[in-house]
């Protein structure tokens, strides 16, 4: 049984299952897959979290016409985590919390 990793949801566990069994995909790929389909803006909120903690790896792909498409893979770290070898709360970093610039200021919010 994996330990408790605070930051880690039931999601994040099914999104490395699901990149370690199909290979490298979009978000739209990965929800799709997943029983009771989840939305591509949350697999991406999640593989981004998965990403600073190095268990994920993101590739953006240009497909033509200045467009780009991103994909994700799983990393070893994040294979070693599945076969319960390494644990992220020890081993990773705890993904931090969101940098000055990309907050807003108080006073937009009213305090």
């Amino acid at each position: 049984m994996r330990s408790f990793v605070p930051w880690m949801t039931q999601l994040d566990e099914r999104i490395l299952e699901q990149l370690a069994s199909g290979g490298a995909a979009t978000s739209w790929e990965v929800g799709f897959e997943l029983t009771g389909t989840v939305s591509p803006g949350r697999v991406t909120e999640r593989c981004k979290v998965l990403v600073d903690a190095e268990l994920v790896e993101r590739e953006d792909r240009d497909i033509g016409f200045g467009r780009v498409e991103t994909y994700w893979s799983i990393t070893t770290w994040g294979r070693l985590y599945l076969s319960e070898e390494v644990d992220p709360g020890l081993d990773v970093p705890e993904p931090g919390p969101r940098p000055p610039h990309a907050t807003r200021p108080g006073e937009w919010a009213g305090f």
